[in-house]
């Protein structure tokens, strides 16, 4: 479990145990030693039409180099930690990750590196036992944007290779690669969500001055069909800055927006190992907190009544004391310090997301980020 200690004031959470206790061992006696692909060919329309299934074991046609299930074979049963120094805040006043220094050229996968022209270019899909993947094509602006959607049904994890570059997949996970123009497959999949965390790009100057990454306005953000993904009495819980004009956005117009009403803000604070706050309290700019806005999705009464019978109400205040991850963005797990306020076996998404968890269906541009293979370290195999 990633809380290790429970407060009346909240939780402490243990990210980095988190992520290893997610099952990132590959085991699959199913599967073919050299993957199996499903070759699919994408029509103008982005409809899709099956056209071989091929093994690349040496018996069949080559797979697409550009999407590659991997799979592994009877006897291996490798293991993925992920990378300690990552979570190595010793000191207060946080340094930037040194991604730099471990591996070039290999950057998270984003929509940015996959742009194709809108020509004769064809994408491909490819599946493997308990996993499926499929591509779709949406125009916009003389461009192709690949939507790369997948699901992982089986209890082990998978190696997922996209354009050259190697993901892990944990299991019972599924995930949907596009951005925001690109929403209406996962709108495809006529699922309710019970829960529902959202992490904004949202606007600010050093986003603007580093174009670290791209950002949306107030009104793409309210854009996005919360409704449509919300099932009845649906927890919807939103990571804000500290400024206090994203804080009143959410609570005066986008949650009234999404017919959502506000509950709760909680924070979530970041230590050091040796318990200090890994910026100063009073800092003018950086704070060592971030915000949670949590509200609930407000529709039938009968029918929220009804759901809402045995769910604890929500603390209008609670804290969630991390060591953060040195990699940006990187933010603690919800799971399970939501779990007594949501019903066991519910259904969950993540929208921005920039991994993957388990139990869990994640929507983003950069949905892979956190999972290549680069972030994590290979254990010794065990028979």
């Amino acid at each position: 479990m990633s809380v290790v200690h429970r407060l009346a004031a909240g939780w402490l959470v243990d990210h980095l145990s988190f992520i290893n206790q997610c099952g990132y061992e590959i085991c699959d006696p199913f599967a073919y030693p050299g993957g199996v692909t499903l070759n699919t060919s994408v029509t103008s329309a982005g409809r899709f039409r099956a056209t071989s299934a091929t093994s690349s074991s040496g018996d069949g046609p080559i797979p697409d180099p550009e999407i590659v299930v991997e799979a592994q074979s009877k006897t291996a049963k490798p293991r993925y930690m992920f990378r300690e120094e990552f979570f190595d805040i010793l000191k207060p006043h946080i340094a930037a990750a040194p991604e730099d220094q471990l591996w070039q050229g290999c950057p998270g996968m984003n929509l940015t590196e996959i742009k194709v022209n809108n020509s004769t270019e064809e994408h491909q899909e490819g599946t493997t036992s308990g996993i499926g993947v499929s591509v779709v094509s949406a125009r916009k602006k003389r461009k192709r944007k690949c939507v790369f959607n997948q699901e992982n049904s089986s209890n082990s994890a998978k190696i997922v290779v996209l354009m050259g570059q190697k993901y892990l997949v944990p299991p019972k996970s599924s995930f949907l690669l596009s951005d925001i123009s690109c929403l209406q497959p996962l709108l495809n999949y006529k699922k309710k969500y019970d829960v529902i965390v959202i992490d904004p790009p949202w606007e600010n100057k050093s986003v603007k001055r580093s174009n670290r990454y791209s950002h949306l306005s107030s009104w793409q953000i309210k854009q996005i069909p919360v409704p449509a993904l919300a099932a009845p009495n649906c927890l919807v819980v939103t990571w804000v800055t500290n400024r206090q004009k994203h804080l009143r956005f959410v609570k005066d117009e986008l949650y009234p927006h999404w017919s959502v009403k506000t509950l709760a803000e909680w924070h979530w604070v970041k230590i050091t190992r040796d318990g200090e706050f890994v910026l100063p309290l009073d800092s003018l700019h950086k704070k060592p907190y971030e915000v949670l806005v949590l509200g609930r999705v407000q529709g039938d009464i009968k029918e929220a009544s009804r759901k809402s019978e045995e769910i604890l109400p929500v603390p209008e205040h609670k804290l969630i004391v991390s060591i953060p991850c040195s990699l940006h963005s990187h933010k603690p797990p919800l799971a399970a310090v939501l779990a007594e306020f949501i019903k066991p076996d519910v259904e969950c998404l993540e929208l921005f997301a920039r991994n993957l968890q388990p139990g869990w269906t994640s929507w983003g541009n950069e949905v892979l980020k956190f999972q290549h293979i680069d972030y994590f370290t290979l254990l010794q195999n065990k028979d």
